[in-house]
């Protein structure tokens, strides 16, 4: 007899040069795919500048959630697009307080107060094919365990 399975959902919106990929139910190891996929699909895209990404709704998060977000701070960093996270809570704020990451991403209240707030901030360089990270001193580049 197996348990109960766990459900991710994730949709994603644009809104001019941002991305908001909203994530609904459990990210755990058994799911973490349908967010590296959709986030697949939006560092595919050179328009992005922004990427918002709502865990508002995010039940439950193990170490294989908080490894991809991690991991997207990364690529953010490396493309130079800004990642910001809105609706942190519950479980998931314990996890990045644990871990001492919460103050390491951007977090806002709400997507709309993200995206005011990265309209705001005003352009930033624009992506090229050619970014490829390389140098860009990324907080988590010498993390050894991936």
């Amino acid at each position: 007899m197996s348990g109960p399975r766990s459900t991710l959902k994730v949709a994603s919106a644009v809104h001019g040069a941002a991305v908001v990929v909203r994530v609904e139910g459990d990210l755990d190891a058994g799911t973490v795919h349908l967010l590296h996929d959709e986030l697949h699909r939006v560092w595919e895209s050179p328009e992005t500048s922004v990427l918002v990404i709502d865990v508002a709704e995010i039940m439950f998060c193990d170490s294989r959630g908080l490894s991809e977000l991690i991991s997207a701070l990364q690529r953010g960093q490396a493309l130079n697009v800004r990642l910001i996270l809105t609706g942190v809570q519950g479980v998931l704020r314990r996890v990045l307080t644990i871990t001492g990451l919460r103050n390491v991403f951007e977090q806002h209240e709400t997507v709309a107060e993200a995206l005011s707030q990265a309209a705001d901030a005003g352009p930033r360089r624009p992506r090229t094919d050619g970014d490829s990270g390389a140098g860009s001193g990324g907080l988590y580049e010498t993390a050894g365990d991936r």
